[in-house]
């Protein structure tokens, strides 16, 4: 939906964002923002999580429109599990589908994020992947990553490598550290004779040139810094054969030039066709940039027309100018002569045009949905007694209320900057007495990424994904990139989280970025100072590195989160994912944390202190009492180490089935009790030593519909005490405008010394999408178990459902 921003769509996100800095308790939400052209990749779609996430493995559903993504929450910031329906959505954006991802409540160790991509199947070029900083999922559309050019910036000067009689020898190996430049090739002659270079590029000034040429110097004696400008001039004198030409005749150029000329020209004109007149712009240079080739004299004619039409009047003056001065005669110089009388040139001083393409973005999107959510349980406990059996029966209403969550993002982008407010909101009326009524908000700020001047910054409530900020906050970030490849950024702000602390706390924290150490390289290593009532409550140093190893999305991804203060390592955490050519997928996870991540506001949980009376509710009322280093050594003891250790295999046998299995191991130390927002206590949980996971998985596609994927689990548990075995069966099924999703689990357990469980849960979700913009949206599911011990016997019957709409804007 495009729109202006009027004034009271302006005041409304702006009042939205100043609700937020009320500091309100915010409950967990899995799913982050979906970012269209990230980092100023052209075809790019970014799917962000408030958790560290690994991604397993991506299903599409048959030929419709619909891709699974399968996978697992490392850790959450907020340490709840989904509980509601997430949905968040993008428009369609030059050569990007709109796109809507939606994640249902779900249990269990893996996850299921159901991507909607355009209107009607999905794009042959489309990979989804691993996001490089362990929180993101990648959409690409090609075959690799594109930077958005919106100007010539970055293009004027290259290297020449070596200058060779021998074809043979432009194909001399590259130092790994320069193969994310570009490498092309030019001929000049010599005494008749062809004359070829190997050249390396881009580089926006001459100084960039001779940093990257004084580290090649060793293995290339002769590289050299060019100006790719002044060659341009060279080869339009060429082409039009009124000087002698530096470079070969175009009658006879290079193939390979010939053919990325046609490429770039087609791309170039495309550009120019859509108004994307800085694309186009950048595209008619690089052609203009090759040896003379046969659309060197068009694409001098073309790119002074998409000046014009950019409002760069000066600069299409002297792009026309320049064709008559090489091409006097002909057609083209008619036209040409003909478009150079129409200008009309601002004089000096006056002021500058605007530019017909500045605004790029100018959208609101979001939804607005509204779900009702039961639950109830019936639990009927059978005793054997000396005399007679004794039977129970309790019943309790689990859940029932009404839930509408709100999500606006408003951007508006041009040349110059991408800014975005974003409101999301979520609404709680319960129908339960011992469950009160609340409203969160859940998000409000508003951000600016400059695209040219390095600047960037937000301000509301936001939640952290990186640099060592856990979870949603009120406050700001800022960064500033001071070199191509390097950023510097700030944050300070104060911590929103529930249940609500009486501790005042707040935080501030330095970072540096490495956003491109090479194409695939990404590095992040932060300071983090946190305060709790005038003492120390957390303070860390990090690094986050992210690695690409190519485009089918083999990625790794470590961090390091190491407290100083408490010497001790609060996350070490290594995640990666590998793509085969034919399709095969590993998976892997090795990580060691604290659980909950140390912080001195955390005594609050130890059961010294809440066995006190009355129960301290800050950390104020414990300085009162106790000393400070007694409160960190509460603190630490009540953080846990928690391991984890996950190795998993996926390889398709056909067309229609993947198989593989995975290897889980974890270790969880003692856990102290909590309040969740819904008033549920969750009692200290004692450690649970070395848990074995072992699972065979089969997924079959269009076994029974053409648009269905079935997904078939067999998983083996194993602790110290008892041992498990799971058996799940997952369908989805797309039949035009509704999404049928039934599953089935069944999990049995013995436990020491003589305890038996059995469990069924069958569930059956189904989705309606209404005219486009209007889904609705139902689940059901059943639980069934039966518990049996010496002396007595549990059968447990718990039903759950929710129902509702979502209405995207």
């Amino acid at each position: 939906m495009h729109f202006s921003f009027n004034n009271r769509l302006t005041a409304a996100l702006i009042g939205c964002c100043i609700l937020a800095i009320n500091p309100l308790n915010a409950e967990a939400e899995v799913l982050g923002e979906m970012q269209v052209q990230p980092d100023n990749y052209e075809n790019l779609i970014r799917v962000q999580f408030n958790a560290r996430i690994q991604f397993l493995r991506a299903v599409p559903v048959g030929k419709s429109n619909t891709v699974l993504v399968y996978f697992r929450i490392v850790q959450s910031d907020d340490q709840v599990e989904n509980k509601s329906v997430e949905s968040r959505k993008t428009k369609p954006f030059e050569r990007l589908p709109g796109i809507t991802a939606t994640l249902s409540p779900q249990v269990g160790k893996v996850n299921k994020l159901s991507l909607q991509i355009g209107t009607d199947k999905i794009p042959a070029n489309m990979k989804v992947r691993a996001g490089t900083n362990g929180r993101s999922i990648d959409i690409m559309f090609g075959d690799k990553l594109i930077k958005h050019q919106t100007g010539l910036v970055g293009k004027r000067y290259a290297l020449t490598l070596l200058k060779t009689e021998s074809k043979s020898e432009l194909g001399r190996v590259i130092p790994r550290e320069f193969q994310d430049y570009e490498v092309f090739t030019s001929q000049q002659t010599r005494d008749g004779r062809p004359l070829y270079e190997l050249n390396l590029g881009y580089f926006a000034t001459p100084e960039q040139a001779e940093q990257v040429r004084a580290k090649l110097v060793a293995q290339f004696p002769e590289v050299d810094v060019i100006d790719l400008l002044k060659r341009r001039e060279e080869t339009l004198k060429a082409a039009s054969g009124r000087a002698e030409p530096t470079f070969a005749s175009p009658e006879a150029p290079l193939p390979e030039v010939e053919d990325q000329s046609a490429s770039l020209m087609a791309k170039a004109q495309e550009a120019l066709k859509a108004a994307n007149y800085e694309l186009a712009i950048t595209g008619f240079n690089q052609v203009l940039l090759l040896p003379p080739n046969k659309n060197s004299q068009e694409a001098q004619e073309l790119i002074g027309l998409a000046r014009e039409r950019n409002g760069e009047l000066a600069k299409a003056k002297a792009e026309y100018e320049i064709y008559l001065k090489q091409f006097p005669d002909g057609a083209g110089a008619d036209r040409v002569r003909q478009q150079l009388a129409q200008l009309a040139v601002p004089a000096p001083g006056a002021p500058k045009a605007k530019r017909r393409d500045e605004t790029v973005i100018k959208t609101v999107s979001g939804s607005f949905s509204q779900f009702y959510y039961g639950g109830s349980t019936q639990t009927q406990t059978a005793f054997d007694t000396p005399t007679t059996p004794v039977t129970s029966t309790l019943s309790t209403t689990d859940q029932s209320e009404l839930r509408s969550n709100l999500d606006l993002t408003g951007r508006y982008r041009n040349a110059d900057a991408d800014q975005k407010l974003v409101f999301r909101d979520d609404n709680v009326i319960s129908f339960l007495d011992t469950r009160p009524n609340r409203n969160r908000v859940l998000a409000a700020y508003y951000s600016y990424k400059g695209l040219e001047n390095g600047f960037s910054s937000s301000i509301g409530r936001q939640t952290g994904t990186s640099g060592g900020v856990l979870g949603r906050f009120d406050g700001a970030q800022v960064g500033y990139s001071f070199a191509p490849k390097w950023r510097i950024n700030a944050v300070a702000g104060l911590p929103v989280e529930f249940p609500a602390l009486e501790t005042d706390r707040n935080f501030w924290g330095m970072s540096l970025d490495a956003d491109e150490l090479t194409e695939r390289l990404h590095g992040k290593t932060y300071f983090i100072n946190q305060t709790g009532d005038g003492i120390l409550d957390r303070r860390a140093v990090g690094m986050e590195l992210g690695y690409y190893f190519d485009a089918r999305g083999t990625a790794i991804n470590a961090l390091i989160d190491y407290d100083v203060s408490y010497d001790a390592l609060n996350i070490g955490a290594l995640t990666g994912s590998w793509q085969t050519e034919g399709g095969s997928s590993l998976s892997f996870t090795f990580e060691q944390r604290r659980a909950p991540s140390l912080a001195t506001s955390n005594a609050l949980y130890n059961s010294a202190v809440t066995a006190m009376s009355p129960v301290p509710t800050s950390i104020k009322q414990l300085l009162a009492t106790s000393s400070e280093e007694q409160i960190r050594q509460w603190a630490e003891d009540v953080s846990a180490i928690t391991e984890q250790y996950a190795v998993g295999f996926l390889t398709p046998l056909n067309e229609n089935w993947q198989v593989g299995g995975d290897v889980n191991l974890t270790n969880t130390g003692a856990l102290p009790g909590q309040t969740l927002d819904d008033g549920t206590v969750l009692p200290p949980t004692p450690a649970t030593g070395n848990i074995y996971t072992y699972s065979l998985r089969a997924i079959g596609s269009g076994l029974l519909r053409d648009n269905d994927v079935n997904v078939f689990t067999l998983s083996l548990n194993q602790g110290d005490t008892y041992h498990g075995e799971l058996f799940a069966f997952n369908n989805t099924t797309r039949i035009g405008a509704w999404t049928l999703e039934p599953s089935l689990k069944y999990y049995q357990q013995q436990t020491d010394p003589a305890t038996d469980l059995t469990r069924w849960t069958p569930e059956f979700h189904l989705i309606y999408q209404l005219k486009g913009s209007l889904s609705l949206e139902a689940d059901y599911t059943y639980e069934h178990s039966k518990t049996t011990s010496p002396g007595s016997s549990d059968v447990s019957q718990q039903h759950f459902f929710y129902a509702g709409y979502r209405w995207d804007i």
